[in-house]
């Protein structure tokens, strides 16, 4: 027997005055726990929402909190090399958390306030509740365009420091360089060395279509965020200039979609 579940129904109205929207939902989550507060229940919102809902329903404290998280996660990509998976792994774990605690956090902030609001002369207390409970879309949207402009500074500024993962990202990231790991087997991108005031990158790859194995280096200017072609080599030998720019021209032209 599930000890976490109520069998009396239990009546909410005193939490009403703080949530406001949706009350229905959360009398129905809330009433099957003895302490709504520290059990777990799946709230679908939450889930697909994230940050968005915490800023939604005025949780700012959970909304700080993940948007930290996934600024330290989203600023590692730019210090070391992540393969892909692990951001899916990362942010679906982030998900599955606030999905599931969702509502009794959201059932914490409400106890908080109601508490917060005994201490208040009544009638002061209405407006404490319509400032602090129920829902803002319009601050959920500014948060969210916040927390999105500030991923968007800190992505601009960690891209310049020398790091063999954003030496590499800005071929590999570009149309041309996605081109040639479309249009590769086995692609692999391999930061090589410092030359100078620029980096060297290797491209390489096996072309089913044309039966070959592909070397490209390429020169990365990181302080300009820019890259030019170096050398090709098929199947070890290199091309002279005139197939060397057929070969550039021809991923340029099938990188423009």
């Amino acid at each position: 027997m599930d000890e976490d579940i109520i069998k009396e129904p239990v009546s909410f109205e005193e939490q009403h005055q703080v949530v406001r929207r949706n009350i229905g939902f959360y009398d129905l989550k809330w009433a099957k726990k003895f302490n709504p507060a520290s059990g777990f229940s799946w709230n679908w919102a939450a889930f697909f929402l994230n940050t968005l809902w915490f800023a939604y329903r005025k949780m700012y404290k959970q909304f700080y909190i993940f948007c930290g998280l996934e600024l330290i996660w989203f600023s590692l990509s730019f210090l070391v090399e992540t393969p892909l998976w692990s951001d899916v792994v990362f942010y679906l774990i982030c998900s599955l958390v606030i999905g599931m605690c969702a509502n009794g956090w959201y059932y914490k902030q409400v106890m908080n306030i109601l508490s917060k609001a005994e201490e208040l002369p009544e009638i002061r207390r209405e407006a404490y509740f319509q400032t602090k409970g129920g829902t803002h879309i319009g601050v959920a949207l500014g948060l969210t365009a916040l927390a999105i402009a500030m991923f968007l500074g800190a992505g601009t500024c960690l891209s310049y420091v020398p790091t063999k993962a954003n030496v590499k990202s800005i071929v590999s990231s570009s149309d041309e360089g996605i081109t040639l790991e479309a249009y590769n087997d086995d692609s692999k991108w391999t930061y090589v060395e410092k030359r100078g005031r620029h980096y060297v990158v290797e491209f390489s790859g096996y072309d089913y279509a044309e039966k070959e194995n592909v070397l490209i280096t390429f020169n990365i200017y990181l302080d300009k965020q820019l890259y030019e072609w170096k050398d090709i080599y098929i199947d070890g030998k290199k091309l002279n200039q005139d197939d060397s720019y057929d070969y550039e021209t021809w991923i340029e032209e099938n990188s423009s979609w």
